[in-house]
């Protein structure tokens, strides 16, 4: 055909351009499918957005308070007397037995509170003395010095954790000199001296005292004391939330994307 013809000369077809409109078809609006995939994808999120954040804060703090060998704590804390000894009293550990535990298992594992949780001690002397720390049973413990004079530590008042000089309780024990070492005492569980010490403890089931003494048996002790606790499991428990919250948080927003945003 000719440029130009409007009408086709065989069958009479209209060939004159025409514009085309297309309408888009309208959505059939929210139905009850879609109020249940938001409804739930919503509840994904929700537990989402807390898991991400404790899991988070947990690691964060976790990493924040350690000191570079895994263990989390406070060091630095000025601790004094005019006495012999500063203790601690009674430090009660509880046995870790899970009795719901039924069969083989428990004839091949036996928990200990060591295997959850490490601690670890430091002293620094403050007066030019070497100084001692003992970890010993409370069985042990009260027969040694039940006629010494000493100062119990009752409670610490801590404003934040690196804070240095906290407000401590002393109950004093009246007594009198105890003559020697405490090295020489032969009662300790676990023990170390020097003018810097650290000590590192499994602990297991029982009741015990913590004691901080002169190596020299003298009175006047004056240290600052660190404690550091290890718990692998709680960076594991932190990175397991975090892990939970991104699954929980993406899986939320992908099924509100693919079956609402996409698929108007």
């Amino acid at each position: 055909m000719e440029d130009g013809v409007e009408f086709c000369p065989h069958c009479g077809a209209d060939l004159r351009a025409t514009e085309i409109l297309y309408t888009k078809p309208r959505g059939r609006g929210w139905d009850a499918g879609k109020v249940l995939v938001v409804l739930f994808s919503g509840f994904l999120i929700l537990v989402g957005v807390p898991l991400l954040i404790s899991g988070t804060a947990l690691m964060g703090i976790t990493r924040s308070l350690s000191d570079g060998y895994g263990y989390i704590g406070v060091s630095g804390v000025d601790l004094g007397t005019g006495t012999q000894a500063i203790v601690f009293r009674p430090m009660h550990v509880d046995e870790m037995v899970i009795d719901e535990i039924d069969g083989p298992m428990v004839r091949y594992w036996h928990p200990e509170p060591g295997d959850f949780i490490d601690l670890k001690f430091t002293l620094e002397s403050n007066n030019g003395k070497d100084v001692f720390m003992g970890i010993v049973e409370e069985s042990d413990a009260s027969p040694v010095f039940a006629g010494t004079m000493y100062d119990a530590i009752i409670d610490i008042d801590m404003d934040h954790p690196n804070d240095r000089n906290p407000q401590i309780t002393y109950s004093r024990h009246g007594g009198d000199l105890m003559e020697g070492s405490p090295a020489d005492l032969g009662i300790w569980t676990a023990y170390a001296y020097g003018d810097e010490l650290t000590l590192e403890w499994e602990p297991e089931e029982g009741d015990y005292w913590i004691v901080i003494m002169n190596l020299d048996g003298s009175s006047g002790v004056d240290v600052d004391a660190g404690l550091g606790v290890k718990a692998p499991f709680l960076d594991l428990i932190g990175k397991g939330l975090l892990f939970g919250g991104l699954v929980c948080f993406g899986l939320g927003a992908l099924i509100i994307y693919v079956a609402i945003v996409r698929r108007d």
